[in-house]
């Protein structure tokens, strides 16, 4: 499945790129991610993913690598765990690119998602509504992160 998400944010370009290189606060904008440990600085992390889809609770250990960086422009990411309990896997991939926009940043996600196993088993609609769901709210966090007292104005 494949997912875009486009994001403005009244920030510079260099604030947002620091922020995607801050694991902990980036983490902190994800639903549902926890405990994410950097194993190699800029290249290797890992993180804990723990959601509700339909009737499962799941929690996928996920080793994040970043493929591909380009300062200030683009980051290529791949992320891949598995639920033991629930007898599922999730493999994401993720293209972020900032492009400069006087002073605001567009940030646009685009993310490749497959799942396998019991959780693939609920349906398409069903793991595309969380999704969607899930990247409105990361999206609503930066810009919140990012934009902090002026979202407020």
């Amino acid at each position: 499945m494949r997912f875009e998400k486009e994001i403005e944010i009244s920030s510079p370009r260099e604030k947002i790129w620091q922020f995607l290189w801050d694991v902990d606060r980036f983490i902190g904008c994800v639903p549902g991610c926890r405990e994410a440990k950097t194993i190699e600085e800029g290249k290797s992390y890992t993180a804990a993913m723990v959601e509700k889809v339909g009737p499962f609770r799941v929690e996928f250990p996920m080793r994040i690598e970043i493929l591909e960086s380009e300062p200030l422009s683009h980051i290529k990411v791949q992320a891949s765990g598995s639920d033991n309990k629930v007898g599922s896997r999730m493999k994401v991939d993720l293209d972020v690119h900032l492009k400069a926009n006087g002073a605001k940043t567009t940030l646009s996600l685009v993310a490749s998602v497959d799942v396998l196993g019991k959780l693939a088993a609920l349906g398409h609609s069903i793991i595309k509504r969380k999704a969607d769901q899930v990247m409105e709210e990361f999206a609503q966090a930066v810009k919140e992160q990012m934009q902090g007292q002026s979202s407020n104005a």
